[in-house]
């Protein structure tokens, strides 16, 4: 009973997530994006939302198991890359098995659509959803040339954070049976480009280095030099913090709205003005800030709706 590998299989796992993917820092951020994304949704079509209703919850189960398939994707796509240069991480060190991580995604997705069968209305958005990821996972069926090329790979596995956002727009609609011809999608549209810039920033900001950091690991501050790699980030979070300005007079959003998501921005571009003034390896972690960025404003969006309430 003892030498069951099942035991072994929870152990070796529970490494694996308290390093590459801690559950209640996990947990707490889906619920966060979910809850932020809908209220706001609900402010722009004028409706009162609840925070405790099944949507939200679904919504944040979905985001969840989405966030972790997709980690655990990344483990079987970049296994032979981590194994040559991130040899202390859970896989290639054997801390973790192939099986264990296959094994986990299967159950995942499962639990995913499980999850989503409560809501025959948007059950085909979920599919939707985990089908574009399967395509990220055989790397759209050219893995040559999106290995080789890293903006190609970028821009077809950013969309994924759309397409997640389309998702929630869904939820919201049938929440409050409301048609999706019916939405204010201008205002709509701005909201999820407002988000999309801001997990496009991070994408770009966790892959720049110093110039004495840099080794066979492709980066964007090899593609674009360290300078154009900042601008890239820090250019779409202006654009981010731009939309968030023009909610802040169009809907008339409180002044603390205003004030957090200012405190975020700042404290964003302060974190790139060291990395161009003295570029190196202390001030290279810049995915810190695109991160303390991300949480500002989902947090600007969840108090400005609780302070309107």
């Amino acid at each position: 009973m003892f030498n069951s590998p099942r035991p072994r299989y929870f152990r070796r796992m529970k490494v694996y997530l308290a390093e590459m993917f801690p559950i209640p820092l996990r947990l707490a951020s889906s619920a966060l994006l979910c809850i932020s994304f809908i209220t706001f949704l609900g402010r722009i079509h004028e409706m009162k939302i609840s925070i405790y209703s099944r949507f939200t919850f679904i919504g944040t189960w979905s985001i969840f198991t989405l966030m972790l398939i997709l980690r655990l994707m990344d483990e079987l796509k970049d296994r032979e890359i981590d194994k040559e240069l991130f040899s202390d991480r859970p896989l290639p060190s054997g801390k973790v098995l192939e099986s264990d991580i296959r094994f986990s995604l299967l159950g995942l997705m499962i639990l995913y659509l499980v999850g989503n069968m409560f809501l025959a209305q948007t059950f085909w958005m979920a599919v939707f959803v985990l089908g574009y990821s399967l395509l990220m996972f055989k790397y759209f069926f050219i893995p040559r040339i999106l290995r080789r090329y890293l903006l190609l790979n970028l821009m077809a596995h950013n969309p994924i954070i759309a397409i997640m956002l389309f998702y929630l727009v869904s939820l919201f609609s049938v929440e409050h049976g409301l048609n999706l011809r019916n939405l204010k999608w201008p205002s709509t549209l701005l909201l999820i480009a407002m988000y999309w810039t801001m997990f496009f920033a991070w994408e770009i900001a966790r892959k720049i280095r110093s110039r004495e950091e840099e080794n066979a690991y492709v980066t964007y501050s090899q593609i674009f030099g360290p300078l154009g790699a900042v601008f890239i980030a820090g250019g779409a979070q202006t654009i981010g913090f731009l939309i968030g300005l023009n909610f802040f007079f169009e809907l008339s959003l409180p002044k603390a709205f205003l004030a957090i998501l200012l405190i975020g921005y700042g404290m964003t571009i302060w974190g790139y003005i060291l990395f161009i003034i003295k570029p190196n390896p202390v001030t290279s972690k810049l995915k810190p800030f695109a991160e303390r960025y991300i949480l500002s404003v989902l947090g600007a969006h969840i108090f400005g709706q609780i302070t309107l309430a």
